[in-house]
């Protein structure tokens, strides 16, 4: 009932144009990011370098109109004020990104609390399909990688790894962007499945196709 409850609430303050606003903590009360943390590391630890404008969704209720970044490294959320990046220390249940601000249409949605099948319950999960009977999550995960090289000696480099999790019932699988892996969870409408395959001549290796067949198939 619990993991139900969260579920609710992140769903709904997702949607929520009119949530509530709150007052973001004070910088002297707020973790500093510390530059050097990750010096000497080629790569990035994070989701994307730039900021993205955004909002954050916490246990305390909805923090608006951010500027953000997700360190995928650490599993830290971090928001720009005064050109500083600090972190955000509420607990977190999930966040929204537009990369096309002031366009929000083309959002990113993240939540957390998965504890299944490789996924840490502090890790930000990226929701691809997020209701109906079938649904679809990508994992991006920062790892480091060490590498000599001549002049160099050991180098560090963030390498990222990307996962892919259908899910059905109360279970996220883990898959591969293959029609042999997405297929198996349809067969009940294999029919009207081959159908729309077909019709939109979609490549179950591409994950926007695969999010396309799935949206199809809740709707049917």
């Amino acid at each position: 009932m619990k993991k139900v409850f969260i579920a609710l609430l992140l769903t709904l303050a997702l949607q929520n144009a009119q949530a509530q606003i709150l007052q973001l903590q004070d910088p002297v009360s707020s973790k500093n990011f510390n530059s050097d943390k990750y010096a000497g590391i080629r790569g990035t630890p994070f989701l994307q370098d730039k900021w993205n404008r955004g909002i954050v969704i916490t246990n305390n209720g909805v923090y608006n109109d951010l500027e953000l970044k997700i360190d995928l490294f650490d599993s830290k959320v971090y928001f720009n004020k005064n050109e500083d990046p600090f972190e955000l220390l509420d607990p977190i249940v999930g966040l929204k990104l537009y990369p096309k601000w002031p366009d929000t249409s083309a959002a990113i949605s993240f939540m957390r609390g998965i504890n299944q099948n490789g996924i840490k319950p502090e890790q930000y999960v990226q929701i691809l399909v997020g209701s109906g009977a079938i649904q679809f999550y990508r994992s991006d995960i920062k790892q480091l990688s060490e590498m000599s090289e001549i002049n160099a000696g050991m180098v560090k480099t963030f390498a990222n790894t990307s996962r892919y999790y259908i899910k059905k019932g109360d279970q996220y699988k883990l898959i591969k962007l293959a029609k042999e892996e997405v297929v198996p969870f349809l067969q009940d409408k294999e029919e009207a499945v081959n159908g729309i395959i077909a019709d939109q001549k979609l490549n179950l290796k591409k994950e926007g196709d695969i999010v396309k067949l799935l949206q199809a198939y809740n709707r049917l």
